[in-house]
């Protein structure tokens, strides 16, 4: 079958058609065209009026040229869409529009189609008897979207799956694997391979997003078949005021937390490749001789840390049955998937953990004597991290699993896909030919004058405030 771009070159052409395939809330499909045809074994009806010329913002601040908004006229003498309206409703319909060359007479596509438009409807914007005027807004326009997407917050920010088909993605992701809105909290007690509390006989179908909802489900810490789950994403924990005595002081005092509520409302740092970056200090309280702290390094599974600086000096990680009082030390508490972990530094008389687990999100411990910080205020932390593993493909699509990449390729992909877009949606060899492209290597000289060989193209950064995706 010939492309859109063979056919077009012709002098005598097929007829041009634009194919709109509505999916409302419900599930149900609504298709229309300006001429009645037949594609994918799907009926388009001919109610399409008119609609609006589109949109397109070149070199926008969108950053991508593509259609910001179109709006529709579709036929309603039946008063067929006035029902549709009245029952389902078309605010949040999804919207997928197609351009294609069609053979009326023999019925069928002449070419391929090619997608134009992915929208989400709004309320329509007026209903004649004659007429009903809808209108759709890009859906994977990047202006709508923010990054870093999770703020810190007391409450738990992953989406609880509340439905059978909800909670089945949850195990895995389903077809968008980490990126799915239900991944995160994974809730799937009743499914094969599932995790979580039943409420009596049946799976919970909501959740208040709060420590005490999270361990009733338990995902908090384990479920009722002592599995492991560690998914709850809120920062509420704060220490204990304890009684302290420092070296060489006669008497004790109290010591409470450090006050720190300036941390909520930031968001959680997004990584990418090696970059020093200064992250949000938690909690943190002093003991008397060491000040112990909860660092949140960012979202998702990171390769690991390779400094960390406290005050201008340099701590290094903590290493077992070693007396490291005088200098610090730190360790990696979890890598950021959703299992996350705990910090025994904070934990009861029995030696269980009360702190929060962090699902989703990578921390450190870190602990300093007061030489290094008196722990009188939260001190100035540094880090310099191996950021985010990426999904990786080859040049057939196939999946490569994650890996630790500062290629801008990968990069990339990962902010449309944190944006929303799936797989289908984008072509992943361009991508995996593109990352070919930025790994190749080529000589330059390193900061001392020696030649060195390094990847044509790197992509280091730390987002620490929210921008647009644009």
């Amino acid at each position: 079958m010939p492309t859109i771009f063979e056919i077009k070159e012709q002098e005598i052409l097929e007829t041009p058609i634009l194919l709109f395939d509505c999916e409302l809330r419900s599930g149900q499909h609504e298709y229309w065209a300006t001429h009645e045809v037949t594609f994918a074994g799907n009926v388009y009806l001919p109610t399409l009026m008119e609609h609006s010329q589109f949109d397109v913002r070149a070199q926008s601040e969108d950053g991508i040229d593509a259609a910001a908004r179109i709006s529709v006229s579709l036929a309603n003498t039946d008063s067929r869409y006035s029902q549709i309206e009245r029952t389902t409703g078309f605010k949040g319909a999804k919207l997928t529009l197609r351009f294609v060359f069609f053979d009326v007479k023999a019925g069928t596509a002449a070419t391929e189609a090619e997608v134009l438009f992915r929208g989400v409807a709004n309320a329509p914007e007026s209903i004649l008897e004659s007429k009903i005027r809808l209108s759709f807004n890009n859906r994977l326009n990047f202006q709508r979207v923010v990054l870093p997407e999770v703020r810190i917050q007391k409450r738990c920010p992953w989406l609880f799956p509340s439905t059978g088909a909800q909670r089945v993605e949850g195990i895995a992701g389903g077809v968008r694997g980490q990126y799915s809105p239900f991944f995160r909290c994974g809730y799937s007690a009743g499914e094969d391979g599932g995790v979580g509390n039943r409420n009596g006989t049946q799976p919970f179908t909501s959740c208040d997003y709060t420590r005490a909802s999270c361990e009733q489900r338990g995902m908090f810490s384990k479920d009722s078949a002592n599995q492991i789950t560690r998914r709850f994403g809120g920062v509420e924990f704060v220490p204990s005021t304890i009684l302290v005595r420092g070296f060489g002081e006669k008497g004790s005092q109290l010591s409470g937390p450090i006050d720190n509520e300036a941390k909520y409302n930031d968001v959680v740092p997004l990584i990418y490749g090696t970059a020093w970056v200064q992250p949000p200090v938690t909690l943190a309280r002093n003991d008397g001789n060491l000040t112990r702290m909860e660092v949140l390094l960012g979202m998702g599974e990171i390769e690991g840390v390779m400094k960390v600086v406290v005050n201008d000096v340099e701590i290094p990680l903590g290493e077992n049955r070693r007396d490291m009082t005088a200098t610090g030390w730190y360790n990696s508490v979890s890598p950021g998937n959703r299992t996350g972990g705990f910090n025994l530094d904070f934990a009861d008389s029995n030696g269980n953990p009360v702190g929060d687990p962090y699902g989703s999100m990578a921390f450190l411990s870190v602990v300093v004597p007061n030489r290094v910080h008196e722990g009188r205020s939260l001190p100035r932390v540094k880090v310099l991290v191996q950021g985010l593993k990426l999904p990786r493909y080859d040049e057939d699509e196939n999946f490569l699993g994650l890996q630790f990449t500062n290629n801008p390729a990968w990069v990339l992909l990962d902010i449309l896909r944190r944006s929303g877009w799936a797989d289908s949606e984008v072509d992943l060899k361009s991508f995996a030919e593109a990352a070919l492209y930025c790994d190749d290597p080529v000589q330059t000289l390193d900061l001392h004058g020696n030649p060195i060989t390094t990847p044509r193209f790197q992509c280091n950064l730390a987002l620490r405030k929210r921008r647009s995706a644009a």
